[in-house]
């Protein structure tokens, strides 16, 4: 070295560096071709270079459903590509419990990055140790006690929604899913949030719109390879469209969370001077009521932005998952009038003919129509998909 001059070294330097490029060039090369040759040993359908199989997911939401069916037909392990991305398919019980039960492979699949803007990372989209801090966190807000308390708003919201099914229940067809989704959106909005939209009554308000245009937006980008660029996104105007629908909900939450701070403050300070205990109340306390306690008690320290994700992510998991259990329980009890009548018969002899609300011993009594729903969701679970993606090596069947 001490022999070359100044342009010499340059020289070499670029050289080790080239060298060094195209080496790291060819080893990333390579460990692809090692990669997609593996892949490929899986059954799964013929792709387009490129595009993969993106063409045949570029279809409505019920072809697209039954072609990912077909594909899991061919193995309980099969392959589809999504431009040059490989998606690895799990159907069977056998190779579903090696995911399933390790502790390692966490990470959410790429797809769920869609719900980022929306959701931000609370306990749906987040993973490792922030995944089970807010697992641990929010798990004792579904205690059975604490559901109790929300019966009333069960009670009054399942009225509303048979009087309005009663209306138009005359023996022709008509599309059961926006009554049932309006509901449930009643249900989660007043026990999550602790206030009412009214959707039920009103179903052409901003937020409730927002809620339905948001969920199609992000579906369709995640299913249509174009739409995964945010460039293409941009100039297609679905970005303008889902920052809209965006700023409606969040400026929703921001706003309730605002609101129910300030009424919890003001409760703990009335309770400070009255010389009793916060939770010795009887108030009825809404999800965000406890986010907000564990944001000022334990050590929790919950910023606004992390109460704001998990109340997101209920309200759009609490009211979309129950619509699709509801709407496919209703469905198979038409399909299957004998078992329909066992229900009937089950919640007769409970009710004796009253209208009378529902208690939680009522609930417990209904046996029958518990094992009805749970068989529904074997057949059709509200989330038919999860993704993880894989950061190592991993064994299946």
């Amino acid at each position: 070295m001490e022999g070359l001059s100044y342009d010499g070294m340059v020289e070499y330097v670029i050289y080790l560096v080239i060298t060094a490029l195209l080496a790291l060039t060819l080893f990333l090369f390579f460990k692809r071709l090692q990669k997609v040759w593996l892949i490929e040993q899986l059954p799964g359908p013929r792709g387009l270079p490129l595009l993969g199989n993106a063409l045949d997911l570029n279809v409505d939401n019920v072809e697209m459903f039954h072609f990912i069916n077909n594909v899991c037909k061919l193995g309980e392990v099969t392959r589809l590509w999504i431009g040059p991305h490989p998606n690895i398919l799990i159907s069977g019980p056998r190779a579903t419990e090696v995911m399933l039960s390790s502790s390692r492979h966490l990470d959410k699949s790429l797809d769920y990055r869609f719900l980022h803007p929306w959701l931000g990372t609370g306990l749906l989209t987040s993973s490792g140790s922030k995944w089970h801090s807010r697992r641990k966190l929010l798990t004792p807000a579904f205690h059975f006690k604490i559901l109790e308390d929300f019966l009333g708003v069960f009670n009054t919201q399942s009225s509303k929604l048979v009087k309005k099914l009663t209306k138009v229940a005359d023996g022709n067809v008509f599309n059961i899913f926006p009554y049932i989704t309006l509901c449930t959106l009643d249900i989660i909005c007043e026990t999550a949030m602790g206030c009412s939209v009214n959707a039920q009554d009103n179903d052409n308000s901003d937020y409730v719109k927002a809620v339905y245009r948001i969920s199609y937006l992000v579906q369709q980008r995640t299913a249509v390879l174009w739409q995964q660029s945010d460039i293409i996104y941009w100039l297609m105007g679905y970005a303008k469209e889902h920052d809209a629908c965006l700023k409606i909900l969040h400026d929703f939450t921001r706003q309730t969370i605002t609101r129910r701070r300030k009424a919890y403050e003001q409760r703990k300070l009335k309770s400070n001077e009255e010389g009793t205990e916060l939770q010795g109340e009887k108030k009825r306390l809404a999800f965000l009521d406890l986010l907000l306690e564990s944001s000022t008690e334990g050590g929790k320290n919950l910023t606004d932005q992390d109460i704001q994700e998990e109340v997101d992510t209920f309200m759009f998991e609490g009211h979309d998952t129950t619509t699709a259990a509801i709407n496919w329980m209703l469905y198979l009890m038409g399909h299957h009038p004998h078992i329909q009548a066992r229900v009937h018969e089950e919640l007769d002899s409970i009710f004796e003919g009253t209208d009378r609300p529902a208690t939680m011993d009522d609930i417990r009594q209904m046996k029958y129509t518990e094992n009805c729903i749970k068989e529904a969701l074997r057949f059709f679970p509200s989330v038919p998909y999860i993704g993880r993606h894989l950061k190592e090596d991993i064994v299946i069947s």
